[in-house]
């Protein structure tokens, strides 16, 4: 045997019996997996400002990272110090499930889960194990009310999160700017989806209050929506307002399509909405920063600095972003409702352009879509505060629980 033999085979040896030792150290880097029901702009804005939290705490390689349709991602993480999956159910309620038991299999230290759909499911999955993964949630409205937790701090020990809030108020002042002689409008929402139920219990209450005639129609499938929304119009509605829900956002496009066939607008409780068909997209718009929210959780945890059990879940209120379309003529849009707009969507030489955008606006689109990570010492004191006020102190537990006792009562 020649040298130059022996010495590749002891090559090849030394290399097999290393590569479970390099496998192994791999396998030690903590697991996370991001479940999402679509891929829509609310969903790459949440994971955009996860990412970069993530990065900024050094989680993230930024080699790692990647563009998709302009917003940073992540397709996998061979540098960093996380293993990074992802996961859409594309807009298929019967998916959710499935999207969770796999991401389970792999046996994961984290599930970041997007929509309430997702987390329900997750938490379903997971409530009776010894040893859950922690699961952080995002874009998730009413966690309350889809049983996700009773209260900030009374809730799953492995289980955190953040919950997003729609000015149902705010929006329904916006149909009597499009119509001020509107006297019926529409809505539509999936029967099993607690968004869409208490969005669509709020404009029912709010639309009586204006002196309203709301027809509401509920949905279980998204074959469905055609049938609902055909019904809607027979029915003479002026305007369709759809909640949060995650059944109408998949649907949209349907949706839209049928009532613009009829001239009647279709109010979208988001501003991603305005993208999908809706005439006004109108809503939570702190996407952003819930994700980086997110992430700043997530880096306090995996560097044991956050206790899910004693940390409650965050809300974020603000202002709300209104953006109407231009694309289709037969929908008017008034004076009076483009000047409430934050964006003005439409059409110029082939293109699809924003003719207004205000500053507040902009800013938020460029932190997604342009922005760099913000540097660490930029943010930890502000990060930290924001940590502090999650905890669940007795005080708070015994408050919150006082509540519920007394709406039980």
């Amino acid at each position: 045997m020649s040298a130059k033999y022996k010495m590749s085979l002891l090559v090849g040896i030394f290399l097999l019996l290393l590569a479970p030792a390099a496998q192994a150290q791999e396998d030690d880097r903590p697991s996370v997996w991001l479940l999402a029901f679509g891929e829509n702009g609310e969903t790459r804005a949440i994971v955009t400002g996860m990412l970069d939290a993530l990065e900024a705490y050094g989680f993230i390689n930024p080699e790692d990272r990647s563009q998709h349709r302009g917003v940073q991602m992540i397709d996998s993480a061979e540098n960093s110090a996380i293993r990074y999956n992802r996961s859409f159910a594309n807009y298929e309620m019967d998916r959710v499930r499935e999207v969770v038991a796999d991401a389970l299999d792999h046996e994961p230290d984290v599930l970041v889960t997007i929509t309430a759909p997702l987390t329900q499911a997750a938490l379903h999955a997971t409530q009776d194990l010894d040893d859950p993964p922690a699961i952080f949630f995002a874009g998730v409205y009413n966690p309350y009310e889809a049983g996700i937790a009773d209260a900030p701090c009374i809730k799953p020990d492995h289980v955190i999160g953040s919950e997003s809030t729609v000015d149902y108020e705010r929006v329904m002042s916006l149909l009597l700017l499009q119509n001020p002689d509107m006297k019926t409008v529409g809505t539509i929402h999936n029967s099993s989806d607690a968004s869409g139920i208490y969005g669509a219990g709020q404009i029912a209450e709010l639309g009586d209050s204006l002196g309203l005639t709301v027809e509401q129609s509920a949905v279980v499938f998204p074959a469905d929506l055609a049938l609902a929304a055909d019904g809607l119009i027979s029915k003479g509605v002026e305007a369709i307002l759809l909640p949060m829900d995650y059944t109408t956002t998949a649907g949209l496009p349907l949706i839209t399509n049928i009532a613009n066939d009829q001239g009647i607008p279709v109010f979208y409780a988001s501003i991603d909405g305005l993208f999908r068909g809706a005439a006004i997209g109108a809503g939570f718009d702190q996407w952003f920063t819930q994700g980086n929210n997110i992430g700043a959780m997530l880096a306090a945890w995996l560097n044991g600095e956050l206790d899910l059990a004693s940390s409650g879940i965050s809300a974020l209120t603000g202002e709300m972003t209104v953006g109407v379309s231009l694309l289709d003529e037969s929908i008017s849009i008034p004076e009076p409702l483009r000047e409430q707009a934050d964006m003005v969507f439409e059409m110029q030489d082939g293109e699809h352009v924003f003719n207004v955008i205000t500053e507040r606006a902009q800013a938020e689109l460029m932190r997604i879509y342009y922005g760099k990570p913000e540097p660490l010492e930029a943010r930890q004191e502000s990060d930290r505060a924001f940590l502090a006020g999650l905890e669940c102190t007795a005080e708070r537990i015994a408050e919150q629980q006082a509540e519920l006792d007394a709406m039980d009562g």
